[in-house]
């Protein structure tokens, strides 16, 4: 991940042991005025802390969200009027259950108040995480906690790719961010890890309401599909995300990004297609709930980061060149709007444009003419049914070095553009790929496009 992530994460635990040490040394003073001065300390240092909200500030610009979403943990917005009610109301939700695997033995290894502060630390860049993409974090519970994504303000289909959206960047922020953080700083990080739980309930099948009595209750949603985020989170390995069959087949998931979970029992490796029990519906009818494994090297391939970035992980497929650039955008009435890849669905007919840009001072150590080759690849039971699935290659494109007299280094040598069209339900992409003269491959970005 970037140094801006690991300098946001940094500071939040860097703030929690702060804190903690004001908070001792308050708790050993015999008077008030000899625990003055510290407080005043703390005003100080709370003047000098960077923005609590610096996760966010880095990452909602690159899925294209405005502002900061600074909801407050605990009841979602739009059913607060329920509280302390006998009212009741239906309306979708995707809920994500998250915990922190293996936290429980820091107890062992360090001082409680160091354990706080990790801990502390971990859910509150995983708490920034879920608002950075429009979530909304329902409560904590020791190391875990549980969030919504979805409300009346917005949509379905949108609610859902910011769910898994977050699963994905949490792990990315896992794995490249908070471990290498905790470790540097003398903690045993590489045992820590996220267990993440996510699923979607329908309108018809999630039921808000109000528990609890008149003066101590909370407003939560009922439902099968919230029940078992919990127990999907309990299946998961370390640093991976566990989707129901609903979020799965709503979104039309391509398996691509999706694994059957494997085990060893009795020295014997075994799938788990489903969850380890049978339900009855209210038909009489029994079933097997599927469940998979998201693909988070796959899928992280497809956040909206920079190749650079994606190629610094391990198993990437990105490659990553700074005098290379590959973008999309919506095209609405003659209007160019930036689209980051897997940020929000698109409507059908709509006009898409990718732009692949190289940098004139890429020939100053790359030999010439470069090899340019994109792939489209279309998912779903939409593509299939239409005989569009499957991945479908434009002719290769050849690039020569610029012959124009332009002496900045800066200016692109060289544009190209072409059109598509959001035509099948599901999440598509288009990849592309950089060759020199030589054939070596010295780029390689892939965009994801959801449609409604």
């Amino acid at each position: 991940m970037s140094a801006a992530s690991k300098r946001a994460f940094e500071e939040i635990l860097n703030k929690s042991k702060r804190n903690i040490s004001i908070a001792k040394s308050v708790a050993g003073m015999d008077s008030l005025s000899e625990a003055r001065p510290v407080f005043e300390n703390f005003a100080a240092d709370a003047n000098q802390t960077e923005d609590d909200h610096a996760l966010q500030r880095q990452y909602r610009p690159l899925f294209g969200k405005d502002g900061i979403n600074e909801s407050p943990i605990g009841c979602h917005p739009d059913f607060r009027e329920l509280r302390g009610t006998s009212n009741t109301e239906y309306h979708y939700i995707c809920s994500l259950f998250i915990d922190i695997k293996n936290s429980t033995r820091l107890s062992f290894l360090y001082p409680l108040e160091d354990v706080v502060s990790i801990k502390n630390s971990i859910l509150k860049a995983a708490a920034e995480v879920v608002r950075c993409l429009d979530g909304y974090v329902h409560r904590f519970m020791g190391d875990a906690a549980l969030a919504y994504f979805g409300g009346r303000n917005h949509s379905k289909d949108d609610s859902i790719i910011n769910a898994i959206n977050c699963a994905s960047l949490l792990e990315s922020l896992m794995t490249g961010t908070i471990i290498p953080v905790l470790e540097a700083q003398g903690y045993k990080g590489s045992d820590l890890g996220f267990r993440i739980g996510l699923d979607y309930g329908p309108t018809e099948e999630v039921l808000w309401a109000s528990y609890g009595s008149a003066q101590v209750n909370e407003v939560t949603a009922t439902s099968f599909y919230v029940d078992v985020a919990s127990k999907l989170q309990s299946m998961a390995k370390k640093n991976q995300a566990m989707l129901g069959e609903s979020i799965i087949s709503d979104i039309d998931l391509p398996l691509e990004y999706l694994k059957i979970k494997t085990i060893i029992s009795n020295g014997v490796q075994e799938e788990v297609e489903h969850l380890n029990r049978t339900y009855t519906n209210r038909q009489g009818v029994p079933f097997k709930y599927k469940v998979r494994e998201m693909n988070h090297v796959a899928y992280r391939d497809l956040l909206p980061f920079s190749a650079s970035e994606k190629a610094a992980f391990n198993s990437s497929s990105a490659i990553g060149n700074d005098k290379i650039e590959f973008r999309c955008f919506t095209i609405t009435d003659g209007t160019r709007c930036a689209y980051p890849s897997v940020s929000r669905a698109l409507s059908k007919n709509q006009k898409l444009k990718f732009k692949l840009t190289i940098l004139k001072s890429l020939a100053d150590y790359e030999s010439y003419p470069l090899t340019v080759q994109f792939t489209k690849t279309n998912y779903g039971k939409e593509a299939a049914l239409g005989k569009q699935a499957g991945a479908f290659p434009r002719d290769a494109e050849q690039v020569t070095i610029p012959t124009s007299n332009v002496t900045s280094a800066f200016e692109p040598a060289q544009n190209i553009e072409f059109d598509e069209t959001a035509q099948y339900r599901g999440l598509h992409t288009m990849e592309v790929e950089v060759r020199n003269s030589t054939h070596n491959l010295i780029y390689r970005h892939k965009i994801g496009i959801y449609i409604e």
